[in-house]
Order: C-alpha cells, then sequence, then structure tokens
C-alpha cells in the first residue's frame, strides 16, 4: 500500500490534487498598477506603486520597488477600471529579482 493510500479510507476517494497552500480562496491573475499609501505610523502619507500580479477575494499580490513592512496598513487605490480602492494590510514583504514581492490582505468591509 502506498503512503498516500494510507490518508484515505474505502468510502472515501483521494482528491485529485493535494493543495499545499494555506490560501483558502481561489487567486487569478492580474496586470495594471495601483498606489498604496500607508495609513499611520512615521510612514504615514507615503506613496508607494504597485505592478500587480494576482488577486482574490481577500487580497492581492503586487511588486514594489520599496519595502512595505509587514503590519503596515495602507489604503490601496488601483489603476484598473472596476477594482475599487480598498484598505489593507501587509501581510508580506519578500525581495524578488525586480523590487519585492508584497502580500497585501483587505480590510473586511463593514455590513451596510
Amino acid at each position: 500500500m502506498s503512503e498516500n493510500q494510507h490518508l484515505f479510507n474505502d468510502e472515501q476517494d483521494p482528491p485529485e490534487t493535494l493543495r499545499l497552500e494555506r490560501r483558502s480562496l481561489d487567486r487569478w491573475e492580474a496586470h495594471g498598477s495601483a498606489t498604496a499609501i500607508c495609513l499611520g505610523g512615521e510612514r504615514f502619507g507615503q506613496m508607494h506603486q504597485l505592478r500587480l500580479e494576482d488577486c482574490s477575494d481577500d487580497g492581492v499580490g503586487a511588486v514594489s520597488d520599496s519595502v512595505l513592512e509587514p503590519g503596515t496598513f495602507v489604503s490601496v487605490g488601483f489603476q484598473t477600471p472596476g477594482m475599487l480602492s480598498r484598505q489593507a494590510v501587509v501581510l508580506r514583504c519578500q525581495p524578488c529579482g525586480n523590487g519585492y514581492r508584497i502580500g497585501l490582505q483587505f480590510a473586511m468591509r463593514q455590513a451596510a
């Protein structure tokens, strides 16, 4: 019996693919740019240009030429038609070949 067969009983079929990431929402490729404006602290008002890479209902992945510290609250304005401005928190900022890979999680919207 293979190692994976131990994970499933006879009544349950194994999943077609095993998802190795923690994201619970699907992401899709995004194109365009956005501007992130810091909303607090010593960097209040500082603007960062972002090149969008991917998007989901609760966040966005982008590349910035400058560092955005994790935990920073930002307002994100999109130049892409149809995308509304959102507030977000920076979850990740990692160096990559062409800048810094930024992960933003959108703030939850208040019910009307």
